[in-house]
């Protein structure tokens, strides 16, 4: 059972009651603390949302405070869907009027003296717009999208689980903040997989991205209890820029130009693909299109330290499904053509031409075009299996990525509108208090941050080894499809020796219809057993050769079906091996994202807990202050309780009279067997020695001063002497007249005194008594 607390120390936005700092409810109205402020539904108990939210929870301490006074009473408009949340069990709000009886009467289940939680929901929709410019085609031509995208609320429990973890809101901003990713992505894949001439030429492009839109964004938002309950794309389109940076010299606008266009737009702007590009320019585009599917295609051969370093970004990865995409799109074109020229009609010359090169490398190709056609619709169903099958494993990993982010982006949102509300608390202790909690939770989240974006990048280049791994193993299915054909030119041959036998049978046929003519037209006997032996002849030929053919053709049509048994054996082996594989990854992918669920919901569950274990502390505070003096003393451990009882001690003491210490006095003299005088003295002495302690630590404190004061001015007066030595020794040097007299002066102190004569013994000047230099 979830509980919506607030923050304690702040003022209720209900009623305005200042509201101790361990208080989670508020003391006067028993509203959860930092519920956000909306007049409506607070104030007037009206639960109608503001413009821009989808949804405000917040929490009671008792179901019969949401009426305060028998008076009040509560309006649910049909604009709203609301929900009570007792004890995990969700009950429905119908719309209405009510009062404190009628609304308990009706909803027999609801307890009014129990704790619940409040979730108010619009029950239509709220629009978001999204505008994606950036988007690319297959030819690289950036393409920008207007998308509108109605999400409301789902599943109620799965939206609690998702978004209640603190009173607040969730508005508009917060759910563009967090499907811009998805939507993004979702379109990129399909813009990235389509041809710039087939989208100008679909007439329902702008219809099928919704599907798309729709049926993804549903997928991933069910876990999260909202519902996608309509898609429309604005436009699409696509400018001609001269350069980065121009302006658009042409925009050709995808599966038709948007209503609202048609009034504002340029219409001179408004071109036709072909005027836009011309064929030396489509040339060029195909150019650079082959170069980008090498280059993706280098980089997923590439293992090196680069992509162990996560050096691959997000956008590469979205850009690898786009063109797998487009290739699986390619590869089912050939496959659905009956001949070559159809699947060029289809618009899949780039996909056949790269079949057609393969196949030649591999001496592959026939002279007979219907032959020559099914090998490379052979060629192009086994390329598609493996492009499918690493489309449909990066597309469940995308979904659990997603999911992944969008649940951090959740807590990230509900640590800020926490933040917000801790900054309304009066009190300066308890807001600094809490906001150190947010901060430390807020660096909790900026780790799980980096730690969410290197699972991204191990994905992404886990992604590439499976890649690799397919590679792999459709260069196995492509040598066991070569082994078949090479299985059915055997075979072709062995029908070819049959075909031999045929005719050695159609001539011998021949001879005997010779003999029997010759016999008929009368004909020389010697001409006659010449053909005769010559049959017999062909006859004994043809049995010998057709005995061995057969022994040799059994031998062979054994050896195939060995073979072919061999080669159906060592295809099933290899390909649940592989199959094998792909369940171990998907399963590994599972179990990764278990863990990291696991993990987040374990960090959530701390922070809880370490909230509610600081508010029980600072409910322990309060009630040890508000206890007797005997009180404290009791609850306090076996060290503070004996220093809290000599500060008490100290304390009753100090609001004592004099008759009354005098009298205490006594009485701790009688204790002790000793008398009150002698007790008076002790203490006298006690106090005298205590002075004459802190006295003498005070003058050897001084003494000590004096000496650092005397050392410091001895050292500036050493350096001074050191000085004016020198620039003495200067000015005799430069005036030898002076030096003699010079010599001749006394010496003096710093001060200015003039040294005893015939006394170099002395030490200190004998007038100011500091010390003389050497």
């Amino acid at each position: 059972m979830f509980q919506l607390f607030g923050f304690g120390g702040a003022r209720c936005p209900r009623c305005e009651h200042k509201n101790g700092a361990a208080a989670g409810y508020c003391a006067q109205c028993g509203l959860s603390l930092g519920a956000p402020d909306s007049d409506a539904v607070l104030h007037a108990n009206q639960w109608h949302l503001a413009d821009g939210q989808l949804a405000l929870f917040f929490g009671v301490r008792e179901l019969s405070s949401l009426f305060g006074s028998a008076a009040r009473r509560l309006q649910v408009p049909a604009a709203s869907r609301a929900w009570i949340v007792q004890s995990d069990a969700f009950t429905l709000i119908p719309a209405g009027d009510y009062d404190s009886a009628a609304f308990f009467a009706r909803l027999p289940a609801l307890l009014p003296a129990r704790p619940a939680e409040v979730l108010i929901a619009r029950a239509d929709a709220v629009s978001l717009d999204f505008d994606l410019p950036g988007l690319a085609s297959t030819e690289l031509l950036d393409v920008a999208a207007s998308l509108r995208v109605d999400i409301a609320l789902g599943q109620p429990d799965a939206f609690a689980r998702q978004f209640m973890r603190a009173p607040g809101a969730v508005t508009r901003a917060h759910l563009h903040a967090l499907l811009l990713p998805s939507v993004r992505q979702i379109a990129l894949e399909f813009i990235g997989s389509r041809a710039l001439r087939e989208m100008d030429a679909n007439a329902d492009l702008r219809p099928e991205l919704n599907e798309r839109l729709q049926s993804a964004l549903t997928q991933r938002l069910a876990p999260s209890g909202l519902a996608v309950a309509r898609v429309e794309t604005l436009s699409l389109r696509h400018d001609k820029r001269a350069g980065d940076g121009d302006a658009a010299i042409g925009t050709l606008w995808l599966g038709g130009l948007p209503a609202q266009e048609l009034e504002q737009h340029s219409l001179e702007r408004m071109k036709q693909l072909d005027q836009l590009y011309n064929e030396e320019e489509w040339q060029r585009i195909r150019r650079e299109e082959l170069a980008a599917r090498h280059a993706h295609r280098r980089a997923e051969l590439q293992q090196d330290a680069t992509l162990e370093k996560a050096e691959l970004n997000h956008q590469e990865a979205e850009r690898l499904q786009a063109l797998r995409g487009r290739q699986i799109d390619l590869y089912g074109r050939i496959l659905e053509a009956k001949s070559r020229r159809q699947a060029l009609d289809h618009g899949a010359a780039l996909a056949l031409g790269e079949l057609e090169q393969e196949l030649a490398q591999k001496g592959a190709q026939r002279a007979d075009e219907a032959a020559n056609w099914e090998h490379v619709r052979a060629l192009a169903a086994i390329k598609m299996r493996s492009e499918l099958e690493l489309s449909q494993l990066h597309g469940r990993e995308q979904i659990q990525l997603a999911q992944q982010r969008f649940t951090h982006q959740v807590h990230l949102q509900s640590i800020a509108q926490q933040v917000e509300s801790a900054l309304l608390i009066d009190d300066e202790t308890g807001r600094r208090t809490q906001l150190a909690r947010l901060r430390q939770a807020e660096a909790e989240a900026a780790r799980r941050e980096a730690q969410l974006e290197a699972e991204q990048h191990q994905a992404a280049w886990q992604g590439l080894m499976l890649a690799n791994a397919a590679r792999k193993r459709e260069a196995e299915r492509v040598q066991e499809w070569e082994d078949q054909m090479q299985l059915a030119r055997q075979r072709e041959l062995l029908r070819a020796e049959a075909h031999k036998d045929e005719a050695a049978q159609v001539q011998a046929a021949e001879i005997a219809e010779k003999v029997a003519a010759l016999r008929r037209g009368g004909a020389r006997e010697d001409a006659i057993a010449q053909q005769e032996k010559l049959l017999r002849t062909i006859e004994a030929d043809g049995v010998h050769a057709r005995q061995l053919q057969q022994q040799t053709q059994l031998a062979q049509l054994d050896a195939l079906a060995i073979e072919e048994q061999r080669q159906q054996l060592r295809q099933l082996e290899q390909e649940a091996q592989w199959q094998r594989d792909l369940l171990a990854m998907a399963q590994q992918r599972e179990s990764d994202y278990a863990r990291w669920k696991g993990e987040y919901e374990a960090l959530l569950a701390q922070q809880a807990h370490a909230a509610e274990l600081a508010r029980i502390d600072i409910d322990r505070i309060e009630k040890i202050g508000s206890l007797s003096d005997t009180g404290k003393v009791a609850m306090a451990a076996g060290q503070n309780a004996a220093v809290l009882a000599q500060v008490l001690k100290t304390q009753l003491q100090a609001g004592m009279s004099a008759e009354q210490i005098h009298a205490l006095a006594a009485l701790a003299a009688a204790e002790n067997s000793v008398a009150p005088l002698d007790a008076m003295r002790m203490a006298q002495d006690s106090v005298a020695q205590e002075r004459n302690y802190l006295e003498g630590q005070a003058e050897r404190e001084r003494r000590q001063q004096l000496d650092l004061i005397n050392l410091q001015n001895a050292a500036h007066a050493h350096g001074l002497s050191a000085q004016a030595q020198l620039g003495v020794a200067v000015a005799q040097a430069l005036q030898p007249g002076a030096a003699a007299a010079a010599a001749a002066a006394p010496a003096r102190c710093k001060n200015g005194h003039a040294q005893r004569a015939g006394h170099p013994e002395d030490k200190f000047c004998a007038a100011c008594g500091v010390a003389l230099q050497p």
